[in-house]
């Protein structure tokens, strides 16, 4: 697992990192996307949870490796947090002892109980469910999601698929997509982590029905495919949301595996997520009429009404 407490582009680091790269003006959103992030006392809490679950699970199972991966280690976490906040372990579980689950009929839904139970014990008082692949520990200030695994011979893992009855396991490889993503920030300066911060706000702040992984991906691929590696962080955000009800209508897919993001999305959740994306864009064309017109404080108040929280 990671072990610093503050990952790249943590408000606490911001200072240093702005210092490298590619020289742009800070702008209201540059502000905006730092300020979105969580506190370093947030992120050590984060550690300490996640040590002290490895710790639990050490005790009831025979884990191989351990990875502490999702948005808080590539800096896209947004605040402030709260019990539906969350972060991710992964557990690699030893095949020679616990391979029945991967072969055994519900073998994967059997494994997640065996998580459920085991963290049950310790935390009688936090919420502890299974949701889909992982198990779900709901503290009072952030919840954390605990992926079983085990390596599938590729260099990735297999973690537990319960939409399919609890009989199948799926592909991921969360270090393979951290790194892509890494690669792409550090060549644009630190702004795909911007675009992606302010993208989750969005989600957040005018309820859009997608996921959080699902927008970070979708704002992942556009600054990818940007052709001006130099573009501000008010332009990608701007050209980000101009093309957002275009890639929540055809669908996004896992730029590690090719999975879908959005296969189990309802036509009802698509609709109205295209519907308040489409909303979005009007107002961020209104704000970007005014960017270009130099009228910042304008500008400002656009992007917040884009955006559903002011922007200073």
């Amino acid at each position: 697992m990671g072990t610093g407490i503050a990952p790249p582009g943590h408000p606490d680091n911001r200072e240093e990192e702005e210092s490298v790269g590619a020289s742009s003006e800070q702008t209201s959103l540059d502000d905006y996307a730092n300020e979105t992030g969580p506190t370093n006392r947030q992120g050590e809490t984060i550690n300490e949870r996640r040590e002290r679950i490895q710790q639990i699970l050490e005790e009831e199972m025979d884990i191989v490796e351990s990875h502490q991966f999702g948005s808080f280690t590539r800096g896209t976490m947004v605040g402030p947090l709260s019990e539906d906040s969350d972060t991710d372990v992964m557990f690699v579980l030893s095949r020679e002892e616990h391979g029945k689950w991967e072969r055994g009929k519900n073998g994967s839904r059997n494994c997640l109980r065996a998580v459920k139970r085991a963290l049950e014990k310790r935390y009688p008082n936090s919420k502890v469910s299974i949701d889909r692949n992982v198990v779900s520990v709901q503290f009072h200030d952030f919840t954390v999601d605990v992926a079983p695994a085990f390596r599938d011979g590729t260099g990735g893992y297999k973690i537990p698929d319960t939409y399919s009855k609890g009989r199948s396991w799926v592909r991921t490889n969360p270090r393979g997509y951290k790194q892509r993503f890494e690669a792409v920030d550090s060549a644009r300066g630190g702004r795909l982590q911007k675009v992606a911060r302010v993208a989750k706000k969005l989600r957040e702040n005018r309820n859009i029905p997608i996921s959080s992984y699902h927008m970070e991906v979708m704002a992942y691929d556009y600054v990818h495919n940007h052709p001006n590696q130099d573009a501000s962080t008010e332009e990608l955000v701007e050209g980000f949301v101009e093309e957002l009800p275009r890639r929540v209508s055809r669908g996004t897919r896992d730029p590690v595996n090719g999975d879908r993001l959005d296969s189990n999305m309802d036509r009802s959740n698509r609709k109205e997520a295209i519907k308040k994306a489409k909303t979005a864009r009007k107002r961020m064309r209104e704000a970007s009429e005014h960017r270009r017109r130099g009228e910042s404080e304008a500008a400002n108040e656009k992007y917040g009404d884009a955006l559903g929280e002011d922007i200073d």
